[in-house]
């Protein structure tokens, strides 16, 4: 079996749609987002909350339909699928794919996958502005590459990190360059190489950093469980 067919089978049985986009025609690092994008609705999940799909419009669907390209939360030129997430007591949460978010420049940055507070995403759709980097909980920058990870992506997630301002942020890849480590960890940037289906402890990782942004956004909430 082919590592596209790996990321496809696990994205399948993550999220449990009925139909994906996706396919083993697709391009791997377009998958790997959507890999990402499940490991965050599958935690969340997990973690006692209520996820299920919707389109641009509103609609609840099972048949997911992603990006694979950069794009603006609110178009509606085709029905794209985010994740509403929803703990008990707590403002809801949307979970999305490839789209570009508001830095505190004005600059827009592409979010390989982006999990933000719904009403900011409401706001987006209604006046078709760009989502605010400061309204996102967790901004993770998903790398999938068979040649070399070179510093210059590195570089690009600490200026990603310095201006969009989100919450969290998560630098994952499916492979590992002691350079690109070396550079983020003496920035105390998040992170976490090696991530692919046949890696349990790797994903494991990565889950665990999605549950610590869970548990941080809910502990601002009295009431709310903390997970």
């Amino acid at each position: 079996m082919s590592s596209i067919d790996d990321l496809l089978n696990e994205v399948k049985w993550l999220i449990a749609a009925r139909n994906l986009s996706y396919t083993s025609a697709s391009d791997a690092c377009d998958i790997y987002e959507g890999f990402l994008f499940s490991l965050v609705a599958s935690t969340a999940s997990k973690w006692g909350a209520h996820v299920h799909y919707e389109d641009v419009h509103g609609n609840s669907v099972q048949d997911l339909l992603f990006r694979t390209g950069p794009g603006q939360l609110y178009t509606k030129t085709k029905p794209f699928t985010h994740a509403v997430i929803e703990f008990d007591r707590a403002p809801a949460l949307e979970a999305h794919v490839g789209v570009r978010v508001q830095g505190g420049s004005g600059v827009l940055h592409e979010c390989d996958v982006v999990v933000l507070q719904a009403d900011e995403a409401a706001l987006s759709r209604r006046e078709s502005v760009a989502p605010r980097g400061s309204k996102c909980l967790l901004a993770i920058e998903c790398k999938y590459y068979t040649t070399h990870l070179g510093i210059e992506l590195a570089r690009n997630f600490e200026g990603l990190h310095a201006d969009l301002r989100a919450q969290h942020e998560l630098f994952v890849s499916n492979t590992s360059a002691p350079n690109v480590l070396r550079y983020l960890s003496a920035r105390k940037r998040e992170y976490e190489p090696l991530v692919v289906p046949s890696a349990p402890d790797r994903v494991q990782e990565v889950r665990s950093q999605i549950r610590r942004a869970f548990k941080s956004y809910l502990s601002g909430y009295t009431g709310s469980a903390l997970i």
